[in-house]
């Protein structure tokens, strides 16, 4: 410094300049060290941002079946029971003749005569000591040969008039048919026609233990 300049003070000047010194000797030693601080701080950094990568093999999942329902239990069940056989009779049941019956197609005529076979166990007086069995007795019901031709009234057919006849009649073993009574009638003009219809028709000899029989039953015309 220059001693000559104005205000200045001996030995100040130089106790700033080394003060000065040892504060920016300082600060760089802190700067420093705390760089060296930081550098495993940075590596702590480095290692905790690289991704972890493993090999993951992948498994198949089968999910499992559902549960059965009740219905499809009961089936498998049902089918492995066996099934038992029903027990055959030793002698067969007797049949029940009412429900038996056959449509008669009566060919020329304007309508159809329906045969329905019924029993009648008494046989009516006059008939002495003959033999006659119900339809129900017989090896077999006998079959129809010959259609008898049923006409219908024109008087009562241009009327619109429907009727219904039920006559008593007799096959003998030989299949023809005799009208033995006439049971009812819706109208007296149909009764005529309808025992020609039966009479004309030929049957199947009716048969017992293989014998020929004679058989009589009701037989209904509509």
């Amino acid at each position: 410094m220059n001693a000559s300049a104005p205000g200045w003070i001996p030995g100040v000047g130089k106790e700033r300049i080394r003060g000065a010194g040892w504060k920016s000797l300082s600060f760089a030693l802190l700067v420093t060290l705390g760089l060296f601080c930081l550098i495993p701080l940075s590596e702590f950094i480095r290692r905790t941002d690289e991704w972890l990568v493993r090999e993951v093999e992948a498994v198949s999942f089968t999910p499992p079946p559902p549960p059965k329902t009740e219905m499809e239990k009961e089936v498998e069940k049902e089918a492995l029971t066996e099934p038992v056989l029903p027990k055959l009779a030793e002698t067969p049941p007797n049949l029940d003749v009412d429900l038996m019956a056959a449509t008669l197609d009566v060919g020329p005529g304007d309508f159809k005569a329906a045969f329905s076979l019924a029993t009648y166990n008494p046989a009516p007086d006059g008939f002495g000591d003959q033999l006659i069995f119900a339809l129900h007795e017989l090896d077999k019901t006998p079959g129809i040969l010959k259609r008898g031709s049923l006409s219908y009234p024109p008087r009562l057919k241009r009327k619109g008039v429907e009727g219904e006849v039920k006559l008593l009649v007799l096959i003998d073993e030989k299949g023809n048919v005799k009208v033995l009574e006439v049971v009812s009638s819706s109208h007296p003009d149909f009764i005529e026609p309808s025992r020609k219809a039966a009479e004309n028709s030929v049957y199947e000899p009716p048969t017992k233990n293989g014998e020929k029989v004679k058989v009589q039953f009701y037989l209904p015309i509509r």
